[in-house]
């Protein structure tokens, strides 16, 4: 609930602060004081776009602040939006509007979006009357209004929970039909490469290998000629080595048998003679083992020029083909699982389409009784209210779509986390007079008046368990603070009377702030703040106080007769207050 607000340089307000208490708070005084400036510094602390003509003359700046008493639900919405709580688990927001339009908003000292305000404060205050927080005339609130009454909450979260599984599993099944479909469209070629690799066949080292392979085949002619010179020069020429050799070894016996001492070094020439020997044996062997063929070279080249050609076409080394092929097989076998998982996927989701189509048919039949109900409630309402045969009817219809997930017969509709359903108020204030939207044809008093007629028709409707904490008293999806501006406006007596004990009871489970000029209206309120204008060095200002129970007895007396109050009036005061046991001596 709002505990606290304090406005600086707005309008007629220099600085002003409010204490709120929970239950029905009333602010009164005479036309013009400035009652409804306090609901439009609320407004713009809840998100309003500033008016640079609402800063007070003299200033470059507007302040207001505001301490809300946070429950439970509100804990969430700022857990949601990354906002601390306080140490006493308040909210506490501030806006500052310039004269530049320049300006910024806090939650607890930590600069917001405006966005974020607004989230906020839709969650925190619902404004009836001049001002913009009307959310009657948003026909997306319609909905989550019949459902509150008819006591969906539980089913409605149920639902959302399936749908967004639904919407998830639908993406991934977008997603995988996106691969597919790329895959699918390369298929062709990668089985073409596939085959082309797989025929290729192209080894790890084959390159090189072929590459020397054809160097050794290039050079055949030219090493069988050189080894056949080879040999003629160690042995088979006159004059070859060998045959030296065996002429030097002849000659170093004789002269060994001369000198002793050279004995040993023929060994020397032994080995030589036997390595020349060796040397020649070797290069016959080799000699013969030359390949001169055409054909081989032919293959040689032939493989090589495939395999260049893969490298060029694949931009890839020879060497990392073979897991080209491998990445290509492993592709083509994605298609296929991928088709298997696919199917898998069609049944999950037709599961769950079938399950929130019966979920969705469930709420549809749950909200077409609660309708019925709700619209007799209001008409008693209404009459207790003043708006006399005004009629309001809950239009319950489907959104046709081609491509939407609920199918009844050949048709489909759309379908939200809130089920199948669309819902708008329609409104006639008159007999005879056609139905036709809300939005378009209530006046601001009748919101006001409406609105009390639903608040009280919902808090009929819903058994709850008596909370301290008034925050927490609030529905599901409710908002803790109701502001009502305008309430009043050309009812008076017995609708006013009505009015008054209706906006008591929605106290009970909500923080009430309502304007108004009728003491039948203003004696039930738990709290009753009197807003006065004066002037002050040729400044007029906006005031507030709370009035104790005598001050009460005179302000009721003077919305009752008047500027002149009587000793009638201030009985009649009196009586007034003593009636609701408002009246504390």
């Amino acid at each position: 609930m709002l505990s606290e607000l304090r406005i600086r340089n707005y309008a007629l307000i220099e600085d002003l602060t409010v204490q709120f208490s929970p239950g029905l708070n009333v602010l009164s005084g005479e036309t013009g004081a400035g009652k409804s400036i306090i609901i439009g510094a609320l407004s713009l602390l809840l998100g309003d776009k500033p008016d640079a003509d609402m800063i007070r003359a003299g200033a470059d700046t507007a302040q207001v602040e505001g301490r809300f008493d946070a429950g439970k639900q509100l804990a969430a919405e700022c857990t949601a939006l990354g906002i601390p709580l306080t140490e006493d688990g308040a909210l506490l927001l501030r806006r500052r509007a310039e004269r530049s339009g320049r300006g910024a908003a806090y939650a607890n000292d930590s600069g917001i979006t405006i966005a974020a305000l607004q989230r906020l404060g839709d969650r925190l205050v619902d404004l009836h009357g001049q001002h913009q927080h009307q959310l009657l005339l948003k026909p997306e609130i319609h909905l989550d209004i019949l459902d509150e009454y008819a006591g969906l909450s539980s089913e409605r979260d149920g639902f959302a929970e399936r749908f967004h599984a639904f919407d998830e599993k639908s993406a991934e099944l977008a997603r995988l039909d996106q691969q597919l479909a790329e895959r699918r469209s390369r298929q062709e070629l990668t089985e073409f490469q596939l085959k082309e690799l797989g025929g290729a066949a192209v080894k790890s080292g084959e390159l090189a290998g072929l590459s020397r392979e054809r160097e050794l085949l290039q050079s055949a002619e030219r090493r069988f000629t050189l080894a056949r010179q080879l040999e003629e020069l160690l042995s088979e020429q006159e004059g070859s080595i060998i045959g030296l050799l065996g002429i030097a070894g002849k000659t170093l016996n004789e002269l060994a048998e001369l000198d002793p001492g050279l004995a040993e070094r023929r060994a020397l020439l032994s080995e030589a003679r036997a390595g020349a020997d060796d040397l020649w044996r070797e290069l016959v062997r080799y000699r013969e083992s030359i390949e001169f063929s055409p054909e081989r070279m032919e293959e040689v080249n032939s493989r090589l020029f495939l395999i260049e050609k893969l490298e060029r076409k694949y931009g890839l080394r020879a060497d990392e083909l073979a897991s080209l092929e491998a990445r290509l097989r492993a592709e083509l076998d994605s298609i296929e699982l991928g088709a298997s998982h696919r199917e898998e996927m069609v049944a999950e989701l037709s599961a769950l389409r079938q399950d929130l189509m019966a979920r969705a048919d469930a709420l549809s039949r749950k909200r077409g009784r609660a309708r019925t109900e709700l619209e007799k409630r209001l008409s008693t309402e209404f009459e207790a209210l003043g708006l006399g045969k005004a009629v309001l009817s809950v239009s319950i219809g489907r959104v046709l779509d081609p491509d939407g997930v609920h199918q009844r017969g050949n048709e489909r509709f759309r379908m939200t986390p809130a089920g199948v359903d669309t819902a708008e108020f329609l409104f006639s204030a008159n007999p005879g007079e056609e139905l036709r939207p809300l939005r378009k044809v209530a006046s601001g008093g009748e919101l006001s008046r409406i609105m009390l007629a639903l608040k009280s028709a919902l808090t009929r409707a819903r058994d709850m368990t008596e909370m301290s904490d008034i925050s927490d008293r609030v529905p599901s999806g409710g908002v803790a603070t109701l502001v009502f501006d305008e309430i009043d406006v050309g009812i008076g007596g017995k609708v006013a009377e009505a009015v008054g004990k209706r906006l008591a009871r929605l106290g009970k489970n909500h923080q009430v702030i309502c304007i108004t000029h009728l003491p039948q209206i203003a004696k039930y309120a738990e709290r009753h703040l009197l807003v006065a204008k004066s002037v002050r060095g040729n400044r007029t200002l906006t005031s507030i106080r709370t009035l104790d129970p005598d001050s009460r007895v005179e302000e009721l007396a003077r919305m009752t007769s008047g500027a002149t109050v009587t000793k009638a009036s201030l009985a009649h005061a009196r009586e007034m207050l003593e009636s609701t046991g408002s009246l504390r001596e």
